[in-house]
């Protein structure tokens, strides 16, 4: 054997191996790009979006209910029956 047969060798052994994870790279990017397009049908995202808004609005309910009632005990009127009784 001489050295051009055995660099020429390596040459084509390499390129083939540029090629190989080329090829894998392009295959994992497509399965990605799927992956994600099927996420983005996927209804989970909308129920999530639905239920974060939901709560959001409950929790801004109950806070209000909260300060109302708050105000109900502490800011009561004078002459109501609550400061008769004490």
């Amino acid at each position: 054997m001489n050295s051009k047969t055995i660099w020429g060798h390596r040459k084509v052994m390499s390129h083939d191996l540029k090629s190989f994870w080329e090829k894998e790279i392009e295959k994992q990017s497509m399965e990605h790009q799927t992956e994600n397009a099927r996420r983005d049908r996927s209804a989970l995202s909308k129920l999530r979006k639905e239920w974060k808004q939901w709560m959001e609005s409950r929790l801004d309910m109950v806070q209000c209910l909260q300060e109302e009632h708050k105000k109900q005990l502490y800011y009561r009127e004078p002459g109501s029956k609550a400061n008769a009784a004490a």
